[in-house]
């Protein structure tokens, strides 16, 4: 009785699926985990338990723990910047300083989840080095605030001015806005504060004001 073979590519495509099947498993149990007990009371046996791998698995996917931390903080930037561009797009083109307003109250909003606060805001800076959280940055922010500051330009709302500096300045002042609701007691008395400051400081950049 001949033994019937799996096609090579349905094979290659049915391990690829299989990969991404463990390495999801992985960055899902450990941005729970992260988000619970943060990053230095994460061990690599709890992560994998709760993924349901092995622990080869996990070094297979992921060279350390710290990689498997970039992954999440990763994971979670993007979701962030992906709410915010949302926000952003809910107010007229014809209006691209309200866009950034929105985009970044949105921001700000975020920073009202506890898995944002610990893995991006208070864990983020003493796991991963600099150069890495600005690759991410640049990935996922840089380019959206720089696009709505020169639409901002040549609609006349915005006087004419160097904007890298600026972008670089406005992501600056919405991450330590978004460390202070993060650090604070009462956290959405501190973002209804901070998103007050960073709406003056918004407007101030409309020409004409």
């Amino acid at each position: 009785m001949a033994v019937k073979r799996e096609h090579p590519e349905r094979q290659r495509r049915s391990q690829a699926e299989r990969s991404a099947t463990t390495r999801g498993a992985l960055v899902r149990a450990a941005r729970e985990l992260f988000a619970r007990d943060g990053y230095a009371a994460t061990g690599r046996e709890a992560i994998v338990e709760r993924a349901g791998v092995t622990r080869g698995a996990m070094y297979h996917h992921f060279a350390d723990k710290e990689a498997l931390f970039r992954a999440v903080f990763e994971e979670i930037e993007a979701e962030v910047m992906a709410k915010a561009a949302g926000a952003a797009m809910s107010v007229s083109p014809d209006d691209p300083l309200g866009q950034l307003r929105a985009g970044s109250l949105a921001y700000l909003d975020a920073a009202l989840d506890p898995a944002v606060q610990r893995v991006c805001l208070l864990d983020a800076p003493a796991v991963l080095s600099p150069a890495t959280r600005q690759d991410v940055m640049e990935s996922y922010a840089v380019g959206l605030v720089r696009e709505v500051l020169q639409a901002a330009v040549e609609s006349g709302a915005l006087r004419p001015q160097p904007l890298e500096p600026l972008t670089y300045v406005l992501l600056a002042a919405l991450h330590e806005a978004a460390l202070y609701v993060a650090r604070a007691d009462d956290h959405e008395a501190a973002r209804a504060e901070v998103g007050t400051t960073v709406g003056h400081l918004l407007d101030s950049l409309r020409l004409g004001r």
